[in-house]
């Protein structure tokens, strides 16, 4: 879904869709071989609007929010911003339990009862479960900027396959957004009139439950036409 009022050539649009898919796919390998996610089934889309136009943001919602935020530097300027809605988030965190708790296994083959006084605090069933609760949140949100950090760089490599630009980021910060003011803020910059975004809705069936992220790349103008620049100069696409 590309905005016509963007007036792309076909190789630009071809060029992004390509960009999606190739993105998306390191993303799905990266899911499931880094961090031990189970992905059942995936769907991916991408959209370029101007402003602040996006359908496919409209599909946030309007409560709290999970985002994982970075700068763009190099050859492209702008940011990357992941977004996960708070049901999506809960739904990871039901799925990384089991992966957390295999970093704390000493061996393979050591017995229940030494295993379960090998278990940190906030996998003990000792009573405190609003205090372990909390310290697994914590886990969980060093674990999304983590996992933030890894797709962020994947999709900077998918724009370098594009569109030959090098493209570094800086280090992501994860955090709750209650009242979505992250997201507010970047599509509310002071040049939002010249402002194109990508965006990227991917949907993964992750033990039987749907889970949704977002991934808006926001490029500035000048290396949103650069962008496109060097796609009309490009003839190899591999």
């Amino acid at each position: 879904m590309i905005a016509n009022q963007l007036n792309l050539t076909d190789k630009q649009i071809n060029s992004f869709n390509r960009f999606m898919l190739n993105g998306t796919g390191k993303t799905l390998d990266a899911l499931e071989t880094m961090f031990g996610l189970d992905v059942e089934s995936s769907d991916s889309s991408i959209e370029i609007t101007s402003a602040a136009d996006s359908e496919f943001l409209k599909n946030l919602g309007n409560g709290p929010l999970y985002t994982v935020s970075s700068a763009l530097a190099g050859d492209m300027q702008g940011s990357i911003l992941l977004l996960m809605r708070s049901s999506d988030f809960d739904c990871l965190c039901e799925a990384m339990r089991p992966v957390l708790s295999l970093l704390y296994l000493s061996s393979p083959d050591v017995d229940l009862a030494t295993l379960d006084h090998q278990k940190l605090g906030w996998m003990q069933d000792t009573g405190t479960q609003q205090t372990h609760d909390e310290i697994f949140h914590e886990r969980m949100m060093d674990t999304l900027s983590e996992m933030g950090n890894v797709l962020i760089g994947l999709y900077s490599k998918a724009m370098f396959k594009i569109c030959d630009l090098n493209a570094e980021h800086s280090i992501p910060y994860a955090l709750r957004d209650p009242n979505q003011q992250v997201i507010q803020r970047v599509l509310s910059s002071p040049d939002v009139s010249d402002q194109s975004y990508l965006v990227i809705e991917n949907e993964f069936i992750v033990m039987g439950r749907p889970l949704k992220l977002w991934c808006l790349i926001s490029p500035t103008h000048d290396s949103f036409q650069h962008i496109l620049e060097r796609i009309e100069r490009r003839h190899d696409y591999h």
